[in-house]
């Protein structure tokens, strides 16, 4: 194999979130207990709301703490006698039940934790994304769960990289390949950082004209073959 290591992104990339729909039947959920009916634009508010606050997390603008406290400090949720801090805590406690892999994902890790380590690099929660991993189908796989939340610095930023090589004693950056979803989260953070990168491409997307992913895939389980010798 090409590499030693390989660090793997977690949402919607070892496991399902907005990809299946799943973070809307939480949304839909958490609104039904306050006796509220979800809608779609309602949905694609809080996507949004949540999109910007990373960004701006992302550009130092505020702390990621502020990001899950202020997301559903959305409009029509200001009657609710709930804090949108509230609302969040319910919603990671939801999505710490969500355990599904994408495709691909169980067969790429099993082949790939036989011949390298493997450890996640996510934003988020460490108490909420340690859980999914360790207790679903992919946990025996991985040498380690890190999370912008312990590493206290977020993708795209140079510090979690850094920080999660220096914590796995890796000196060389030749050896190690970024896999994830998100192309300007981890696929510009990797290469900008000097890491070779895979975008797991679910839908197909065009290719940004920068293109500066090493592979592309649009099913994990494509990956092995990719990086043989």
């Amino acid at each position: 194999m090409k590499y030693d290591i390989i660090l793997f992104d977690i949402d919607d990339t070892l496991l399902t979130l907005e990809s299946d729909d799943t973070w809307q039947r939480m949304f839909t959920s958490l609104l039904a207990e306050q006796n509220l009916k979800a809608t779609k634009q309602e949905y694609e508010a809080f996507l949004a709301r949540n999109h910007l606050l990373w960004q701006q997390a992302e550009n130092k603008e505020i702390s990621v703490e502020t990001v899950f406290n202020e997301r559903f400090d959305l409009p029509f949720l200001q009657d609710c006698p709930q804090t949108p801090a509230v609302f969040d805590r319910k919603f990671q406690n939801m999505q710490k039940k969500q355990m599904t892999p994408t495709a691909g994902a169980v067969s790429c890790c099993q082949k790939l934790s036989s011949q390298m380590k493997l450890y996640t690099a996510s934003n988020g929660k460490q108490e909420t994304q340690s859980p999914r991993i360790k207790n679903s189908s992919l946990g025996p796989f991985f040498q380690g769960i890190y999370t912008s939340e312990n590493l206290g610095a977020i993708k795209p930023q140079p510090e979690f990289f850094t920080k999660i090589l220096q914590h796995i004693g890796c000196s060389d950056k030749s050896r190690v390949l970024m896999v994830g979803d998100t192309y300007d989260e981890d696929i510009v953070g990797a290469h900008n950082y000097g890491l070779d990168s895979c975008w797991l491409n679910l839908h197909q997307s065009p290719v940004p004209q920068d293109n500066l992913c090493t592979y592309q895939v649009s099913n994990l389980g494509q990956l092995p073959a990719l990086i043989e010798e």
